[in-house]
């Protein structure tokens, strides 16, 4: 179950704004959701609309009381958000009021996370190097995705903070919402969920760099810290370190069995016959025959041996190349080749003695 044993957070008016718009529900070790907004603060009342869908989520996940979180049940947390933003909303101007969102669900085996707009989720390893991270929403950053600008020029770009989608009131269309499923989560990761006035004031090796070492709570302040020194804009982040102590049963982690002698298939850069290859893996988990014909296919693909000549033992051919020869026609003719090739050899050596 990935778990949360550590977590600290921050939110902070900075120095060059009359009001503090970003928004995150209050986090505790015990907790299974976490959300981080930042309010528009150009399209007028963005503190309350970040509160409004913050909290909205938070309260719609949290009351389902369920074992496992779907990406599908948190577009429906959004949708019942974006409903409660609407009957708020009475200021009936051309800025209707409207925040990003972040919103990250544990769960037994992964880790979901969903967002809109240019808030952050990062995935970090035990020493902080990143191994995951939300894709704005943004125009710089379609720019990047389309090799237009680097990630270096879209940092300094005057456009970065232009927004492609947000949770904002009165809009006709569904506000979709971009959910990542993180199953790469191991003991002793790190989530940082965090505001643009985070990422703006650092890069993403700086942010590295700040939270390199020392416990959470030292981590957390020097990141607080260094947003205080260089950030134009509010800045907020929750930072947990999480727990993982059941290993997922995904395909990457089991063991499949060769159909040709029934030892186990193991990598070595490939999917290899355990009976060729050196391994220290002993554990051998064995899977229901269900399991392992929906999932061979994989294997073939990657496997050249599967490619190029797999075998039906049940209907007595071979297939080569994607040919079906009979078995016996196969061996009856791989002995004749070897006879005509022998009877040549010897034909050309007779002839050369007599020359």
């Amino acid at each position: 179950m990935v778990q949360v044993i550590n977590s600290a957070s921050f939110c902070e008016k900075g120095e060059f704004r009359e009001k503090n718009e970003d928004f995150i529900y209050p986090c505790g070790n015990q907790e299974r959701i976490f959300v981080l907004c930042d309010g528009m603060g150009g399209h007028g009342h963005g503190e309350i609309a970040s509160e409004i869908v913050g909290t909205s989520v938070f309260r719609y996940l949290k009351e389902l009381q369920i074992d496992e979180y779907t990406p599908d049940v948190l577009q429906e947390a959004l949708d019942f958000a974006v409903e409660q933003l609407n009957n708020a909303d009475t200021y009936h101007d051309e800025r209707r009021m409207g925040t990003t969102l972040v919103v990250v669900a544990l769960n037994r085996y992964n880790v979901l996370v969903g967002h809109v707009g240019d808030s952050r989720c990062y995935l970090l390893d035990s020493c902080c190097n990143i191994k995951f991270r939300t894709r704005d929403h943004s125009m710089v950053a379609e720019a990047v995705e389309n090799q237009i600008l680097t990630e270096e020029e879209a940092y300094n770009s005057p456009k970065k903070n232009i927004l492609t989608r947000s949770v904002q009131a009165g809009k006709d269309e569904k506000i979709e919402m971009t959910i990542d499923t993180l199953v790469d989560v191991t003991d002793g990761d790190y989530l940082l969920l965090c505001t643009d006035g985070v990422n703006d004031a650092l890069r993403d090796n700086e942010i590295e760099a700040v939270l390199y070492e020392g416990i959470l709570e030292e981590r957390t302040l020097r990141l607080r810290e260094m947003c205080d020194e260089k950030s134009h804009d509010n800045y907020s982040a929750i930072f947990l370190q999480l727990r993982q102590d059941e290993k997922s049963p995904s395909i990457k982690d089991t063991i499949y069995y060769c159909p040709m002698c029934g030892a186990p298939l193991v990598k070595d850069g490939k999917n290899s016959c355990a009976t060729s290859v050196q391994t220290e893996h002993v554990e051998q988990q064995k899977v229901a025959i269900s399991s392992f014909d929906e999932d061979i296919a994989t294997y073939k693909k990657s496997n050249d041996y599967f490619s190029s000549a797999s075998h039906d033992n049940s209907e007595g051919y071979i297939n080569i190349g994607g040919i079906k020869i009979k078995k016996k026609t196969y061996v009856l003719g791989s002995v004749w080749i070897i006879v005509g090739l022998f009877m040549l050899c010897l034909i050309l050596s007779v002839a050369l003695l007599i020359n």
